[in-house]
């Protein structure tokens, strides 16, 4: 997501993402319009990765009984991942707000304040990234529509954020206590 946010400063350059032998040209204006989206759904994983581990953690408490209390402290290193979402979207929806706009009139003759009140243009208009003016590739943009909702796509982000960090603590226990008698009945395998 961060290397996302730097590729969306590239201005008029492409930016080209590369992993294990596939290389991509990524449209700077694209990543901004498409950036908050990605977050979301990047968050979305991350909940979906936590309420797995919280159905797991019910399967291995037992055995962790065993492990050093340190060993199943989270890192507060960790918790700091669950701010990258909500930054991300909140730093791609300021570069949408103030460096895409309507292709006419372009970025010089165009105030970003309109984008949340220009009803004349909702019906949909090309755009312009405005930083070296990008226009190749560029989608179309909804204002203000599309404005009001990427805007509140980081509240949104935000708020799953706190949710799941809340969460985090109950997937990976502070400490770790002994299980109970019957705990460990029922993990021990019956005698015949």
């Amino acid at each position: 997501m961060i290397f996302l946010c730097a590729l969306s400063r590239g201005g008029d350059h492409f930016g080209k993402a590369s992993a294990l032998g596939v290389s991509l040209d990524l449209n700077p204006g694209l990543i901004v319009v498409f950036g908050p989206v990605l977050a979301l759904l990047f968050l979305i994983s991350l909940k979906i990765e936590s309420d797995t581990l919280l159905v797991a953690r019910e399967f291995v408490l037992a055995k962790m009984s065993s492990l050093d209390p340190g060993a199943t402290k989270p890192s507060r290193w960790v918790f700091l991942l669950f701010a990258v979402p909500c930054a991300t979207a909140t730093f791609m929806t300021v570069q949408f707000i103030l460096n895409v706009v309507p292709l006419k009139p372009g970025c010089t003759g165009y105030v970003w304040t309109r984008k949340f009140t220009d009803f004349s243009i909702q019906g949909g208009s090309p755009s312009t990234y405005c930083i070296h003016n990008v226009t190749d590739g560029m989608p179309w943009i909804y204002p203000p529509v599309q404005t009001y909702g990427y805007v509140a796509l980081p509240r949104r982000v935000l708020l799953s954020d706190l949710s799941d960090a809340r969460n985090w603590a109950k997937v990976r226990p502070s400490e770790v206590s002994e299980p109970k008698a019957s705990e460990r009945e029922a993990t021990e395998p019956a005698a015949a």
